[in-house]
């Protein structure tokens, strides 16, 4: 009876012991985030030397889908940004407008932070299957802090994510972030080299505001941003403010795809009023020309006083949106 009862106990630990050693050797070799023995409130770092998330095959190729859509042979591509803000769009209106932007404003990709509003503009674009122009990607730019938000976007069927990159989060996040791309926003060009030398992040990095120089005049900063930069195989991303006065984020985009940026996201270009697409069509076509844009505009011509979205005696559009 006694021998039994030994046997029984030393046959559950060899069992343990191989299991244990199973499971050593079927991680060392995944890219995928496995999840770790621990309580659900642990969270994980999202940087390069975290062992616990490494962005899986799916999440690649998603962002493979993203480059073919925002990394253009030469110059900058430009997406969009829908803000909801104090707007609110009937869901046949937003798809009126999901489509104007793949139409008529010949927008890269879609950003929005509105989680409501990511499958709705998912579904509309998906029906562009087999048309030209086809889909647009839909980028969630959001908060990543609750997994039942993340969860409804990336149910919802969105391209891609943007994660700070050295982030702490919980490990529910973690794990559904593995079935979408992932955009690394970083804070420093250090951040930025980490990315860049991986060589399974993804290589599609979106550059706060502390990356970009404070003046695109600051020589110094220029050089070193322009010499990281210069690494063709990573996609890079900036964001500048859609309607600056004076029309300056024209010259600014330019100036910034001049330096090496893949692409250019205009904020709050589309906001759920009537100006959204003849802005948005109006800026990607100048930040899309050589020429100065001082006296073009999009299928305006002559010059008004105090009439919006063409162009004054000065070169300059006013928006009503911004109107004092």
């Amino acid at each position: 009876m006694m021998m039994a009862s030994t046997n029984a106990t030393t046959l559950r630990w060899v069992g343990f012991i191989l299991a244990l050693i199973g499971a050593m050797t079927s991680t060392s070799s995944c890219l995928a985030f496995v999840p770790q023995p621990v309580p659900s409130t642990h969270c994980v770092a999202l940087s390069m030397s975290s062992t616990l998330f490494q962005p899986t095959q799916t999440s690649l190729d998603k962002l493979d889908n993203l480059k073919l859509s925002i990394k253009k042979p030469r110059g900058a591509s430009i997406s969009v940004e829908y803000s909801r803000l104090n707007n609110e769009l009937s869901d046949g209106d937003l798809k009126i407008l999901s489509m104007q932007l793949r139409r008529s404003a010949k927008a890269a990709a879609i950003w929005s932070s509105d989680v409501e509003s990511i499958a709705k503009l998912v579904k509309e674009q998906e029906s562009a299957r087999g048309d030209f122009p086809g889909p647009l990607p839909v980028i969630y730019s959001g908060s990543l802090s609750d997994a039942d938000v993340v969860k409804t976007v990336v149910d919802g069927g969105v391209t891609a994510v943007v994660a700070d990159y050295g982030a702490s989060l919980d490990e529910a996040v973690t794990s559904l972030l593995s079935e979408v791309g992932i955009i690394w926003k970083v804070s420093s060009l250090d951040e930025m080299k980490e990315v860049q030398q991986s060589e399974n992040m993804g290589n599609v990095i979106l550059l706060s505001k502390e990356v970009l120089p404070a003046s695109i005049d600051d020589d110094a900063s220029d050089d070193e941003l322009a010499e990281s930069l210069s690494n063709k195989s990573v996609v890079t991303i900036a964001q500048i403010q859609s309607m600056m006065p004076a029309n300056a984020e024209i010259q600014l985009g330019k100036d910034l795809a001049k330096l090496g940026v893949s692409s250019l996201v205009l904020e709050q270009a589309c906001v759920g009023d009537e100006e959204d697409v003849k802005y948005t069509s109006y800026a990607i076509e100048e930040l899309n020309k050589k020429s100065s844009s001082s006296f073009s505009m999009t299928g305006l011509t002559g010059s008004t006083n105090g009439h919006f979205g063409v162009s004054s005696h000065g070169g300059e559009v006013k928006w009503r949106r911004h109107a004092e």
